[in-house]
């Protein structure tokens, strides 16, 4: 009768050698140093001003989805532990970097530029603007994006709506500030390019229209902050405020959570691809834009 196999035996550096490495780095303490690095990274960025101020800025006043923007009015808690910061604190630092370059630009040359200027379009809702330009009477915002958003940009629908208003509510700001403003530009940098060979700029000239637009967006800004009220009297819930944002927005959205999608809404909101799009309203609650 034979014996039983017995296994091969092997060294434990033999048996690491054979073990894929981490994917965070090139050996298991480099990956655990990684995920630490990375924790203090995501902890400063979730302290930064501009995650914990407690007003809706212009970046925020055209998003398209109610429920996104009444739960910020209401300040109702961040759910969405899905997004990761990096793309916005690049942006962040881009945005001082170029701030930086424009204001040696005044020093070398007659001054030109106005850079990160606090402005306010609307007396609840100030925000700083990145750039005026003082020779073109142009207010230009800095946009830091991966190639599928600069497709986005440079496609016949142009910038999506909310990078409209912020800009026209930068716009709005300088002339209430006493500053002309004949067109506003929104500034798309490649983020991840090897050169800015790639750079577009869209331009949109200002008339009437734009007033017109924004006199709509505060509107609607109003009719947000009934729901916000709803939702912190807790005569309503997330879920009930309409929705209707797009499947690439709800990514950033600070409500998504796609578990939600399997408890009704429990916990975030589930997105786009799994809701009624004008919200479930199970409180009967009615309110008129």
């Amino acid at each position: 009768m034979s014996s039983p196999a017995q296994p091969p035996t092997t060294t434990a550096s033999a048996f690491m050698a054979v073990v894929p490495p981490p994917l965070s780095g090139s050996s298991l303490w480099a990956s655990r140093y990684a995920g630490e690095l990375r924790r203090i990274i995501h902890q400063h960025a979730q302290r930064a001003p501009r995650s914990l101020q407690e007003h809706l800025g212009p970046s925020e006043l055209g998003a398209r989805c109610d429920r996104q923007v009444a739960g910020k009015l209401a300040g109702i808690p961040k759910t969405n532990h899905v997004a990761d910061p990096w793309p916005s604190i690049r942006g962040t630092a881009l945005h001082a970097w170029a701030a930086e370059a424009f204001d040696a630009d005044n020093s070398r040359t007659t001054p030109r530029w106005i850079t990160e200027q606090r402005v306010t379009p609307h007396p609840d809702h100030p925000g700083t603007a990145d750039l005026y330009d003082a020779k073109e009477h142009a207010v230009v915002d800095w946009k830091f994006l991966g190639d599928a958003s600069m497709n986005k940009i440079r496609s016949a629908d142009g910038p999506p709506q909310h990078y409209i208003v912020q800009l026209l509510l930068y716009g709005r700001g300088y002339r209430l500030a006493g500053l002309p403003v004949d067109r506003v530009v929104l500034a798309a940098c490649p983020a991840t390019a090897a050169s800015l060979d790639t750079m577009y700029c869209w331009e949109r000239i200002h008339t009437p229209a734009d007033d017109e637009l924004l006199d709509y967006v505060f509107k609607r800004t109003a009719y947000r902050k009934q729901w916000a009220a709803a939702l912190i009297a807790g005569t309503a819930s997330l879920m009930d405020v309409p929705s209707d944002p797009d499947d690439s927005s709800c990514y950033f959205c600070e409500y998504f959570r796609p578990e939600a999608a399997t408890n009704g809404g429990v916990g975030g909101c589930p997105g786009t691809r799994n809701m009624n799009a004008h919200g479930n309203n199970e409180s009967g609650m009615r309110i008129t834009p």
